[in-house]
This record gives structure tokens, C-alpha cells and sequence, in this order.
């Protein structure tokens, strides 16, 4: 019964290339997928799918594809997209779209046609309910970085009418190239009747193997400023508690700010060449200096 009501079959697809430099490549190669949808009506249902990264990735685009359970376009019915990513806890994302605000990324209610997402054809003539997210559009034109580790991504168009109806969206699944944990899916207020109010194994929940989600992320240029000083030194990277500047005798530093991976600004401040990151939480961050001969900006490690 939990396999007729949560898992669907796509009739036709297959996977357009992006742009950008691929850093996780997970094509959709099956014809069934999970609803991950949020209807204006009630609670949304989500999936969650696993990506490893290896090294410091600046988030160019994600893109995945999947199928309205209409056969139609879910655009009419879109109000938005909501996107998330969550950190590992454990194998399991440390939370879920239920709590607003816990999310590394959280970005619910990207707007149709306002840059932030695209639909793109499945390239093989079927209806285009396939999304790439533009993760630095989508977030306000700044950049988002995530330090080398484990993520979950969670995808789902949201919308006028019911999860199950109108905005119903079946993430496609892949065989062939799983990550190491399986997917997720969540349904906090039981709409199906199959008990997953909390991260629940997808192929334990229909009875059969499913792998994985489809999921392609690219990576991007990191735009740091002119960089056009020279001389600037900036030590130890990684660091600890304090952060060293040296400037040239000549440079007069006007504002110094050192931001998170989503553009906020953390508010320690360079006094005398030095920087006190002792409080802050261990990643990535970007110092910006600006100076009386331009602008000068680097990617800071705090271990």
C-alpha cells in the first residue's frame, strides 16, 4: 500500500548536461521517484539526498529532475521552490523543513521566474518539470561555500493545492551511481499513512531497493575582489583563534569585514593587524578589506 500511495513511474526521461565545473554527477537512470512536494494546503512531504564532498565546493548550480504526477507542468501551480541543505548528523540531515531557520541553506519560496531557479527539458519531449537552481541568484546574489564534508539536499515545489494534487512533484531516483547512505523522505504530519514523521530510510518505507536521488551539483569561480594589491599577507590559513594581516607601509585599510559562507557578516574586527576568530564555528569564511589602493578579499579556514 506505502509503495502505491509514496512511489510513481515516470514515462520517459533522460539527463541534461550543465554548465560549470561537475562535482557531483548523479543522473536520474530509473523511471520511479518520491513525491517531495509542499502544498499551500497542508504540510509538505520531503526527500533528502546525500552528497559527498571532497574538497571546499562554492555552489554553482543543483539540478534535478523528476515528474508531475499529472503528466502536466507544475508551473501554473508553483507559487515557489523551496531548497534546503542540512548538514550530516550521523547519516541522517540534522533537521527537516518542519523548523524554519535550521537549515545551512534555507531557501523556501524561491520565486518562479525571478532568477533564482530554471525549469530545463528532460531532452527527450516530455513536460519540463525538471529544476536547476542558481544557488548564488537564489540567495540574494551571494555566494554560498561549503567546506569539504556531507550534506543532504532537499528539493520540492510548492504551491496552490495539496502535496498529493496539483503540486505533487516524484523526485526521480538513480542506480547506478548511489551515494553511501541511502535517501531519506519525511512526512511530519502523516498525510500518507505510512508513519514517516521523522527521516525515514526510503527503501525500507516501500519495500524495495532505492539507491539514491538524482542530483547534479557544479561548482563555480569564487569571485574574491580586484586582489590587485600586492603584499597583502594574510596567516596562519587554517587558523585557530587570531588571524594575522600584514599590509604594505603604503596601504590604509578602510573597512575590514570578514563574512560566513552565506554572506553574513560574523563582526570581528581587525585591530592592529590582527583578528580574533577564537568564537567563531569552524568553516569557511571570506575576509574583505577595503583599502585607499582597491580591494582585496581571501578565503579564511577556521579550524
Amino acid at each position: 500500500m506505502k509503495k502505491i500511495t509514496l512511489l510513481a513511474a515516470a514515462f520517459a526521461f533522460s539527463f541534461g548536461a550543465v554548465a560549470q565545473t561537475v562535482v557531483i554527477d548523479r543522473p536520474a537512470d530509473s523511471t520511479q521517484g518520491l513525491i517531495s512536494s509542499n502544498g499551500d494546503n497542508d504540510a509538505g512531504v520531503f526527500c533528502a539526498e546525500l552528497i559527498e564532498l571532497d574538497s571546499d565546493v562554492v555552489l554553482g548550480t543543483i539540478a534535478v529532475e523528476g515528474f508531475s504526477s499529472t503528466g502536466l507542468a507544475l508551473e501554473p501551480s508553483m507559487s515557489g521552490l523551496d531548497f534546503f541543505i542540512y548538514e550530516d548528523d550521523g547519516d541522517v540531515p540534522a533537521s527537516n523543513p518542519s523548523f524554519a531557520g535550521e537549515a545551512l541553506v534555507d531557501l523556501p519560496g524561491i520565486a518562479v521566474g525571478g532568477g533564482g531557479f530554471d525549469f530545463f527539458d528532460d531532452g527527450a519531449g516530455g513536460v519540463p518539470n525538471n529544476f536547476r537552481i542558481n544557488v548564488t541568484a537564489a540567495n540574494g546574489g551571494t555566494q554560498v561555500t561549503l567546506p569539504a564534508g556531507n550534506y543532504w539536499v532537499v528539493v520540492a515545489p510548492a504551491g496552490a493545492g495539496d502535496s498529493a494534487g496539483d503540486v505533487r512533484w516524484n523526485w526521480l531516483g538513480n542506480l547506478g551511481s548511489p551515494s553511501s547512505v541511502e535517501p531519506y523522505l519525511i512526512d511530519t504530519d502523516d498525510l500518507f499513512g505510512a508513519g514517516a514523521t521523522n527521516w525515514t530510510n526510503i527503501a525500507g518505507l516501500i519495500g524495495e531497493a532505492f539507491p539514491a536521488l538524482n542530483v547534479t551539483v557544479t561548482d563555480e569561480a569564487l569571485g574574491l575582489g580586484d586582489n590587485d594589491l600586492t603584499g597583502v599577507a594574510v596567516y596562519p590559513n587554517p587558523a585557530q583563534d587570531v588571524l594575522n594581516v600584514t599590509l604594505p607601509s603604503n596601504v590604509e585599510v578602510n573597512s575590514a569585514t570578514l563574512i560566513d559562507v552565506l554572506g553574513k557578516t560574523t563582526g570581528a574586527s581587525l585591530e592592529n593587524g590582527q583578528m580574533n576568530i577564537a568564537d567563531l564555528a569552524a568553516g569557511v569564511y571570506i575576509l574583505n578589506l577595503d583599502t585607499n589602493l582597491g580591494s582585496f578579499s581571501q578565503k579564511v579556514i577556521k579550524q
